[in-house]
């Protein structure tokens, strides 16, 4: 059992960049809106289908609540609402699907209403400033990439939910 423990250790394990750009190492990306956004190598991602998301009152509009995920609490956010802070929430009757990141204990996770996609053969972009992304998630972009036409900008998901929850606590204390 501890040698099965450990191959998927290894294969699960994140790799540096520059390991996942030698192997052409296949990626995560999903569309928010108009951006297209991809994950860094190696991080942990799984999909979930729709399920019941817990709400909580007077919480910010792009924290959607939590769901119960192999009986943990998993904290849920709503980019969409988070990028343009004058939306509302998506009702939650629409097709959607979570994509959560990370194992447990760290696990979070994200609404988004389409599937995301498996990208390989990505070819990096100058570096240059990401101006056509909001400032909230610009300032977690680590790097942007080509493919097929399309722009994707990589996010640094663990930033992003710090950022997230630097606010969150803001909010609460006013």
């Amino acid at each position: 059992m501890d040698d099965i423990n450990s191959t998927l250790k290894h294969l699960l394990s994140p790799d540096s960049l520059a390991q996942a750009e030698a192997r052409g190492e296949i990626r995560h990306g999903f569309k928010l809106g108009e951006y297209h956004l991809l994950l860094q190598a190696g991080t942990y991602c799984e999909l979930a289908a729709r399920q019941p998301v817990c709400a909580l009152p007077d919480c910010p509009v792009w924290f959607a609540g939590f769901i119960n995920h192999r009986g943990h609490a998993v904290p849920i956010y709503d980019l969409a609402c988070y990028l343009s802070p004058e939306r509302k929430r998506t009702p939650l009757e629409r097709a959607f699907r979570l994509l959560l990141l990370d194992a447990h204990p760290g696990t979070a996770g994200f609404i988004i209403h389409t599937l995301p996609q498996v990208l390989s053969e990505l070819e990096p972009e100058p570096d240059t400033e990401p101006t056509e992304l909001p400032a909230s998630l610009s300032a977690v972009v680590s790097r942007s990439w080509h493919r097929q036409g399309q722009r994707w900008h990589e996010i640094d998901h663990r930033a992003l939910l710090g950022r997230m929850k630097t606010e969150f606590q803001r909010s609460e204390q006013q």
